[in-house]
């Protein structure tokens, strides 16, 4: 998929047109929020926004803003994200749900577009962002919804590794080749997956139960690959009931076979995409990730992407193709 840049600043506005120009900007190309300044005139602001295959890039700096976010603002939108952030600059006061956290400079945050939410900044901020799709992020993320309003510490640990490498990110994507840029992406949401796991009792729920389903995911992801993994094995390598296993699935909205299913799916077609995995067949990509029949991958896949396999894959080729000879037409 191609991707697409959009560039504004208020500075080409009059002043009482500032903020609500900064309004409309983002209604258009992020969702709508309803803003409010700190009443004067005049409003600096400045969003650079990067549409890339299905995930979207935000820098924004911007003087003091409060928004809020209501299920109206939400039902207006068309596709749900998860919004992962971190700032350059300034401090941000984040609610979602029964969370709240402050955003500061080495701080990395998510919430929700499908909820509402409130932020309040009083003071300049520079905020980077990227938008993950809400079904990538949920099959990848284990309990993502939970964490949102709440924040990783990016100073340290994994935290460290994921705020390293969504600077380089940002910084670097579009030099990406177009045909490894979608492994590239689901390596960022597997990162986020691994270090994004705030401290259980900040969970709601049940913390013991929310703990236990991350174990059993994490399992479920490293034998993917295993054509015999069921609701069975797994509950056997774990030693307690199927019909354990189910109640822990659906408790927290999902099934153990949707799970299972969605997460293949989702490998599968980042093989489908990229360049490193072109030697390989559809059957051979099919089999790698636990599908034992081709013909049930490809109706499977044509029922979760609306394209067969072999679409997917000519499509991401041309895609990268068309950006290649465009990118050779610029000036050096």
């Amino acid at each position: 998929m191609l991707s697409s840049e959009e560039r504004w600043t208020s500075a080409s506005l009059p002043p009482p047109r500032q903020l609500p120009g900064f309004q409309e900007m983002f209604d258009r190309t992020h969702f709508h929020w309803g803003l409010s300044g700190s009443g004067e005139d005049h409003y600096n602001a400045k969003v650079r926004r990067r549409a890339i295959d299905d995930f979207v890039f935000t820098d924004i700096v911007c003087d003091p803003v409060t928004g809020y976010r209501t299920m109206d603002d939400v039902k207006r939108g068309a596709d749900d994200y998860f919004c992962l952030l971190y700032f350059e600059e300034g401090n941000c006061l984040l609610q979602q749900g029964r969370n709240e956290a402050i955003i500061r400079r080495d701080v990395i945050a998510v919430w929700d577009s499908a909820r509402p939410a409130m932020f309040h900044c009083d003071e300049q901020l520079h905020q980077l962002s990227i938008l993950i799709p809400h079904q990538m992020a949920k099959t990848i993320v284990p309990g993502i919804e939970d964490m949102c309003g709440l924040t990783v510490d990016g100073s340290a640990g994994l935290g460290s590794i994921l705020l390293s490498h969504l600077r380089q990110i940002h910084k670097t994507v579009e030099g990406v080749d177009p045909e490894d840029r979608a492994a590239v992406l689901r390596a960022t949401v597997e990162l986020v997956a691994a270090a994004f796991r705030p401290e259980p009792d900040r969970l709601t729920g049940s913390a013991f139960r929310r703990a236990l389903l991350g174990r059993v995911q994490e399992y479920i992801v490293a034998h993917l690959g295993d054509p015999s993994l069921s609701a069975a094995t797994i509950a056997a390598a774990f030693r307690f009931s199927p019909r354990y296993l189910h109640r822990l699935f659906e408790e927290f909205g999902v099934t153990v076979g949707t799970w299972i299913r969605e997460r293949r799916l989702v490998a599968a077609r980042s093989d489908l995409s990229s360049r490193a995995m072109a030697g390989y067949s559809i059957t051979q990509i099919a089999m790698r990730h636990g599908f034992a029949d081709a013909s049930h991958f490809s109706h499977a896949f044509r029922d979760a992407f609306g394209m067969s396999p072999r679409d997917c894959r000519q499509s991401a080729t041309e895609a990268a193709r068309v950006e290649r000879a465009a990118s050779s037409l610029l000036p050096k």
